[in-house]
């Protein structure tokens, strides 16, 4: 499997129109992570 890391920087060469992962997405990614890993971690301490 290809490493996300390198794609996002192959993307990152691409003109805007054809960039498959837009930098908001990549966010929007990361915050529901972190979202759920604190919601884990509230559900853990109970």
């Amino acid at each position: 499997m290809a490493n996300p890391e390198e794609l996002r920087k192959q993307d990152q060469k691409l003109p805007k129109q054809q960039r498959k992962y837009p930098q908001s997405r990549v966010t929007q990614v990361m915050w529901v992570l972190i979202a759920l890993v604190v919601v884990a971690a509230l559900a853990g301490a109970l």
